[in-house]
């Protein structure tokens, strides 16, 4: 079955005096289960791919199904998105204020009689992607771009999404640093079954995937992945 699929895709918007085409007649299909890295220029339309697959933007013609659901006939679009995507930019989504393990149980209060079992899950998660006990409790200003990133990966693997939509998470990161965040969120991925689509031009990110896409010429093309 797939988790995502476009079929006969336009998408243009008005720049200016002139009509934008980032994507026409374009056709894209993603498994269940699968990882799908997806590379291209600048204002190819990276971005605006995954907003159309979380619902946030739709197509000028064509269908967009996600997890068997027609996106131009759902209603409560936002709720939906939450109940099942889960979208990481390299912009923080979480509260700064508060610890990562706080915005892990944000909405669930402490006399709640499912509030232990949600904190030790917090915790669980948060030391599987290599937290200590003293960083999970460190506000998140006090932390590290990497492990900030982190809590955002934990945050939305807390909600345990059946899709991961990644936008360059890591590109503000630097040496290997951006690459261990991605190994531990893909790990995560598989862990749990999700399907996952990752904008990236990281040579090392797209050898990972189980298949590589460039986005050109206003449509997708799939490319030979040598590490597969």
């Amino acid at each position: 079955m797939y988790a995502v699929s476009l079929t006969n895709v336009l998408k243009r918007f008005s720049n200016g005096s002139e009509m934008k085409v980032l994507f026409e007649n374009m056709d894209f299909h993603v498994t269940e289960g699968e990882l799908v890295v997806i590379s291209g220029g600048e204002k190819t339309g990276k971005s605006t791919l995954l907003r159309m697959i979380a619902a946030m933007t739709p197509p000028n013609k064509g269908t967009v199904k996600v997890l068997g659901k027609d996106l131009l006939a759902l209603k409560k679009r936002p709720e939906w998105r939450l109940d099942n995507i889960g979208y990481i930019t390299n912009e923080g989504a979480l509260i700064p204020y508060l610890t990562p393990k706080q915005n892990l149980l944000l909405g669930i209060e402490a006399d709640d009689p499912i509030y232990r079992v949600k904190e030790n899950e917090a915790e669980q998660i948060l030391l599987d992607l290599g937290f200590t006990f003293e960083s999970m409790n460190e506000t998140l200003e006090g932390l590290s771009s990497k492990d900030q990133i982190l809590a955002t990966i934990a945050r939305i693997f807390m909600t345990n999404p059946k899709l991961i939509l990644a936008d360059e998470p890591t590109k503000e990161l630097t040496g290997n640093e951006g690459n261990e965040v991605l190994t531990q969120l893909f790990r995560f991925a598989r862990k749990k079954g999700s399907t996952i689509i990752v904008i990236s031009n990281d040579p090392t990110i797209i050898e990972e995937a189980d298949r590589f896409y460039k986005l050109k010429n206003c449509q997708l093309s799939e490319e030979k992945n040598e590490a597969v």
